[in-house]
């Protein structure tokens, strides 16, 4: 009621204003106090637009944000798949280019499908669990190889999967010899080292020559390693107070904290350090 009041003594003080002429009077006042509350509006109106856009443009970038996201999953996926596919063809070249340099060697190639290892031994496995058994032709004693150099020997075979006793491992024990000096000793794990991922040579004379970083290969004595192949090179140097020998501590050339793929060594003809003829022919 009071503002139908109020809006009605407008209209009649307006429509008088108008009779006695001044209407354009009245437009200019009306004009002046009406545009603070024109101009108030017109700002609410442009910062609801704004708050409006705002948050049209966060959605927008938010949405290019995930596609970018997808985008970087999808490379991400595609850079793992080349990588694996490079390391296969890496693998298969050296293992052809093993095949090539021992014309002698029956090999099969194998995944290291598990790894264990001894107290203290830390990364570096002694023991493999391979992805080849009784049924590709595996059996107890035959060696195991990558082209970098000697893991060990198979210890134990089932159907489809064998265990592979590594160099690194305190029950092993490989006859080696120092390439520059032809010096023989035994290669063994042992616990002084094993943390570092190295063995151990020992009953080297004690007046042996032993070169620092020589490289030690498997002389070919006894009857599951052949001669020649790359086992490490030499690192300290001591002498054994009691059986007044030298022992070495040995850098494998395997790398026994990141190993995925190896050879089994079937057959092969075995040589004798000295002549370097082939003896006989024989599995390991």
């Amino acid at each position: 009621m009071k503002l139908c009041v109020v809006a009605l003594a407008l209209a009649l003080f307006c429509g008088v204003f108008a009779v006695m002429g001044w209407g354009a009077l009245l437009h200019r006042v009306g004009g002046t106090v009406i545009y603070p509350f024109q101009w108030v509006f017109s700002k609410v109106e442009d910062g609801i637009s704004g708050f409006v856009s705002y948050f049209e443009d966060v959605d927008k970038l938010k949405n290019e944000i995930e596609a970018l996201e997808k985008e970087n999953e999808s490379l991400k996926a595609e850079i793992q798949d080349a990588e694996i596919i490079l390391q296969e063809q890496y693998w298969l070249y050296e293992y052809l280019s093993m095949k090539q340099e021992h014309e002698d060697y029956h090999m099969c190639a194998a995944s290291v499908i598990a790894q264990g290892g001894q107290v203290g031994s830390g990364v570096y496995a002694t023991l493999l669990t391979l992805n080849k058994g009784s049924a590709h032709g595996i059996k107890v004693g035959m060696p195991v190889v990558t082209i970098s150099g000697l893991v060990g020997m198979v210890t134990e075979v089932g159907i489809n999967q064998c265990y592979v006793q590594t160099i690194l491992s305190t029950s092993s024990s490989v006859g080696a010899l120092l390439v520059s000096t032809r010096e023989q000793g035994l290669l063994e794990g042992n616990f002084s080292c094993l943390y570092d991922g190295n063995a151990m040579m020992k009953y080297l004379a004690e007046d042996a020559e032993i070169t620092e970083n020589d490289v030690i290969i498997t002389s070919g004595q006894g009857s599951v390693y052949p001669y020649g192949i790359p086992v490490g090179r030499v690192g300290d140097v001591k002498v054994n107070p009691y059986s007044r020998t030298q022992e070495i501590t040995v850098s494998p050339f395997v790398d026994f904290s990141d190993l995925d793929e190896v050879i089994i060594l079937t057959s092969y003809l075995r040589y004798t350090e000295g002549d370097h003829i082939p003896e006989e022919e024989g599995g390991a």
